[in-house]
C-alpha cells in the first residue's frame, strides 16, 4: 500500500510531512476541480480546506443514505400497496363466485329431485338418462371451481355443516346424521350452505 505522505522540503531546508489529504486538497485547488456541493470556494489552509471539504462530503453522504432510505421505504410501500390489492382482488373474486355458485343451488336441488323419480316408460327413462348427464356436467363443472358436496348420512352431527330438522332422542350415544334431505355445500372450504338432515343416536341407528 502507498504511503499516506509524503515529504517536501519548506523554505528553510528542512523536510515537513505533508499528509495525503493535503496532497489532495492542493491538487483540487491547482486543478481548478469542482468543489463538493455547498462549497463555494475553499481557504488556502490545506488544513482548514480539508476540514471543509471532508464535512461537505459527510453532508453528500448523510444526505445519499437519506435518499437510499426512502427509497427503500417507497418500494416496501409499493410492495404492501400491491400484496393488498392481490388480496382484495382474490376477496372480490371468491365473493363473487359464492354468490355465481349459490344462484345455482337451487338448480341442484331441482335436478336431486328430479333424479330420484321413479321412471317407467322408456320415454322417462330416456329423458332422466339426459337430465342425468347435464346435471353430473354442472355438478362437475362446479366442483372444478371448488364445489364440495358435504358428506352427511352416517357421519356424526356436526352443527357447522348440518342442520336437523328433529331432535335426537333420548340416550348418551354420539348424535349421527341418518338421513339427508337437502344436500349442503362448501366453497373452496367454507361453508356455503348446512346440509339438511335427520339426525338420531349411535345406539337407536344400530
Amino acid at each position: 500500500m502507498a504511503d499516506s505522505h509524503r515529504d517536501v522540503d519548506d523554505s528553510t531546508g528542512h523536510p515537513t510531512v505533508v499528509t495525503a489529504e493535503e496532497v489532495i486538497v492542493e491538487a483540487t485547488l491547482e486543478a481548478d476541480a469542482p468543489l463538493p456541493a455547498g462549497l463555494d470556494e475553499l481557504p488556502a489552509d490545506p488544513a482548514e480546506a480539508l476540514g471543509l471539504v471532508l464535512e461537505a462530503l459527510r453532508r453528500s453522504e448523510e444526505k445519499a443514505d437519506e435518499a437510499h432510505q426512502s427509497h427503500l421505504r417507497a418500494l416496501a410501500d409499493l410492495d404492501n400497496y400491491r400484496k393488498r390489492m392481490r388480496r382484495e382482488q382474490s376477496a372480490v373474486a371468491s365473493q363473487a363466485a359464492a354468490r355465481t355458485v349459490s344462484s345455482l343451488l337451487a338448480v341442484l336441488d331441482s335436478f336431486d329431485a328430479a333424479l330420484v323419480l321413479d321412471t317407467r316408460s322408456e320415454e322417462d327413462q330416456s329423458l332422466l338418462s339426459g337430465m342425468r348427464a347435464t346435471y353430473e356436467l354442472l355438478l362437475g363443472t362446479l366442483q372444478s371451481q371448488g364445489l364440495e358436496i358435504i358428506p352427511v348420512a352416517g357421519e356424526i352431527f356436526s352443527p357447522d355443516l348440518h342442520q336437523p330438522i328433529n331432535a335426537p332422542p333420548p340416550g348418551d350415544g354420539e348424535v349421527i346424521v341418518s338421513n339427508e334431505v337437502r344436500r349442503g355445500y362448501r366453497l373452496e372450504g367454507r361453508l356455503l350452505r348446512p346440509a339438511l338432515v335427520e339426525v338420531t343416536r349411535e345406539n337407536e341407528a344400530e
